[in-house]
């Protein structure tokens, strides 16, 4: 598991008391060039996370959220305007080996019924027990970045979807869409998974509908 675990600054301590009574850490942002406080949010009991003003590191296995208040409430989850915005952040991969997924998404949380999951979770590979569309910004490890977009049919009369593309469309793949070269762990690639890179994420829109985006990582003065 050694191999496979994520950046983590866990001491081995359990604050898990804290975090039921809605101890969750602060986590600022820039939104329009605006600093704003969000907590990082999770409900399950074995979930860790530590956050040093604009840092978050968690351990592996962990899902966790951002929300604007400091409790575990479905309904105040952060919903950022990303529709012809971007999103950029700054990434260590570098404990993240071969069988680790460290993943950044976008989900449309919460679900309209979750089969009584009070914090009715959802994707578009009906993770939970429900569909919703979902945008991966980041899958990844020092090995490899995937992006892709995962749409679904018309939700019904209900709100709920039916179905969902599992598999997504229009990717960027740095396997597929870079040269062998170009990312990985060591000072011979370009972007060298061994020290943070930047990540930034821009989502195309025309008259407010949503048609494309576009990925670019860089470090220093590589991209």
């Amino acid at each position: 598991d050694a191999a496979c675990r994520c950046k983590s600054t866990s001491d081995g301590s359990d604050d898990n008391d804290n975090q039921t009574r809605g101890d969750f850490p602060e986590l600022k942002v820039l939104v329009d060039g605006t600093e704003e406080t969000l907590y990082v949010v999770y409900d399950e009991t074995w979930s860790q996370a530590t956050t040093d003003s604009n840092s978050l590191a968690y351990d592996y296995n962990n899902r966790m959220y951002l929300s604007t208040v400091n409790a575990v409430d479905p309904y105040k989850l952060y919903k950022p305007n990303l529709l012809g915005g971007s999103i950029s952040f700054t990434v260590d991969l570098s404990k993240s080996g071969c069988g680790c997924v460290s993943a950044l998404y976008a989900i449309l949380m919460p679900a309209e019924d979750n089969y009584n999951d009070p914090f009715k979770y959802c994707d578009a590979n009906q993770v939970g027990g429900h569909f919703c569309p979902e945008f991966d910004i980041m899958e990844a490890n020092k090995y490899a970045f995937r992006s892709t977009g995962h749409k679904c049919d018309q939700p019904n009369a209900a709100g709920i979807y039916d179905n969902c593309d599992r598999g997504g469309q229009c990717h960027f793949d740095v396997l597929e869409d870079m040269s062998a070269m170009d990312f990985g762990p060591g000072p011979l690639y370009k972007i060298n998974t061994e020290n943070p890179f930047n990540v930034g994420q821009y989502f195309e829109e025309d008259n407010g509908v949503f048609t494309g985006y576009s990925t670019i990582i860089s470090q220093g003065t590589n991209q």
